[in-house]
């Protein structure tokens, strides 16, 4: 018998973009995000959505709600009343490592003496702790950021608008940045286990401490200092994805990453059209890749990144619309 393969009609016959594809970019440490809030939903709901690839659960006291009128981004926000709302759920811990906490917060006038925003680091040992409150009795309308019992002040900030907030540890070095802005920072070089941690609100839900106001796009980074001098603040919402291959814009695509890295694919040709692709991924760091589940390797586990400046070449085909795809190392750890 004898198999007739007619290359008239190309490799991959409905894969027509011949050429080097566009990767979007997205956001290029999604890998390392624990825990994405966007807050949208419909009005009044309780449920809080964590779009990270963790699928984070939280618990939710209180009346906390998604809010479609008062919002930075998207259709919502997370809605604290002051009376004993909050988020509460179980973080990874970070190590020693870096990490960033961020968020959109829009405080109302308040009505209890010290509304948490977030808790940051949760620990039996108050030294340990690190959150962020918007100041009611001992400095009024400011954000007061604390670790342990050290405190660091903001200037004043009124009522009744969003604000950037964002926690961030390089190193041994925690800054706090208000709107882009450092104002302060504190020397923390806790080895941070995984414990309950607190949106809205404080341990147990304290009379004192449930926060009034909103709650947006509240992100957790870890393994990852996202800023380490000021920034201009975040002008939409955080992507809910890493770099994305674009299938139907070629057949080849070459990627840098500097950061672990999730990658997806979109755009893949109808099922039953068979399509194929390669990928040469160049690490410009030490970095940790990942491939979309519905990938088959041969071993059952996909290769190791390789090392920075190395080129690892992977070849993807797929017949069924993108539902799977089957993987190859074609290219290891060339120079």
């Amino acid at each position: 018998m004898s198999v007739l393969l007619d290359y008239s009609s190309g490799a991959f016959a409905a894969n027509q973009a011949q050429g080097v594809g566009a990767v979007t970019a997205n956001d290029a440490s999604f890998a390392d995000v624990s825990l994405l809030l966007h807050g949208d939903g419909t009005s009044g709901s309780t449920t809080i959505t964590d779009s990270s690839s963790n699928s984070v659960s939280l618990t939710v006291t209180g009346n906390t709600q998604i809010d479609t009128a008062v919002k930075k981004f998207g259709t919502g926000s997370i809605q604290f009343d002051g009376s004993g709302d909050q988020l509460s759920f179980t973080n990874t811990g970070f190590g020693t490592g870096d990490f960033t906490y961020e968020a959109w917060v829009y405080p109302e006038s308040q009505t209890q003496r010290f509304p948490t925003c977030f808790r940051v680091v949760n620990d039996a040992l108050t030294a340990n702790k690190v959150t962020v409150q918007y100041d009611h009795e001992i400095a009024a309308d400011k954000f007061r950021f604390n670790v342990g019992t050290d405190l660091i002040l903001s200037a004043t900030k009124t009522a009744n608008q969003w604000y950037h907030i964002a926690v961030v540890r390089s190193g041994t070095t925690l800054t706090f940045y208000l709107d882009g802005v450092s104002v302060g920072t504190h020397s923390y070089s806790y080895n941070v286990p995984s414990n309950t941690v607190f949106i809205g609100g404080d341990v147990a839900a304290s009379s004192d401490t449930p926060f009034k106001g909103f709650i947006d796009e509240l992100r957790i980074t870890k393994g990852v200092a996202r800023y380490t001098s000021n920034f201009t603040p975040p002008t939409a919402a955080f992507l809910n994805s890493g770099p994305t291959l674009d299938l139907s814009s070629g057949t080849y695509f070459s990627y840098t990453p500097s950061a672990n890295t999730t990658f997806a694919f979109s755009n893949a040709p109808a099922s039953g059209t068979a399509a194929g692709f390669a990928l040469a991924v160049t690490p410009s760091a030490t970095v940790a890749l990942t491939y979309p589940s519905s990938v088959e390797w041969p071993s059952g586990t996909a290769p190791d990144a390789p090392a920075s400046g190395e080129t690892d070449v992977l070849v993807f085909l797929t017949d069924d619309g993108g539902t799977s795809y089957q993987g190859f190392q074609a290219g290891d750890a060339m120079s």
